[in-house]
């Protein structure tokens, strides 16, 4: 299985952008999971780019074709206890959710944030792409 990052939604999505093409070979994967907390940030990051509703309104509908999976406080408190052990700030609890879920699901996690690459390999996780 695939955990997404929020990023690759992103890049997927806008045909100019720097890793689109590595990005939609990654979605259009059967095994990709996307965890509730990315389709938040992925909505914000696309109200600010493209504030037009009807386009949100169009990729929010493209996500129901992939499986959604909400984080339980299992994966919650993982994270805060990555946080913790690390000894990052509390402002990257998103990625650090992120992460667990990966770590939670025993998935890879693709990613184009080069800290939260580091922080995934660093605990044993597989990051896509290579």
């Amino acid at each position: 299985m695939i955990v997404v990052d929020t990023n690759v939604l992103v890049y997927a999505t806008f045909e100019d952008s720097k890793y689109h093409k590595e990005s939609v070979n990654i979605i259009q994967r059967e095994d990709v999971i996307i965890p509730q907390i990315v389709v938040y940030e992925y909505l914000k990051v696309l109200s600010e780019l493209v504030p037009d509703l009807n386009f949100v309104k169009t990729k929010t509908e493209e996500l129901t074709e992939f499986n959604i999976v909400c984080e339980d406080m299992n994966i919650i408190l993982q994270a805060i206890n990555l946080i913790k052990n690390t000894k990052l700030s509390l402002k990257n609890i998103n990625d650090f959710i992120i992460l667990s879920f990966s770590l939670y699901t025993k998935s890879s996690l693709a990613t184009f944030d080069v800290k939260l690459r580091k922080l995934a390999e660093k605990n044993g996780v597989n990051v896509l792409p290579s």
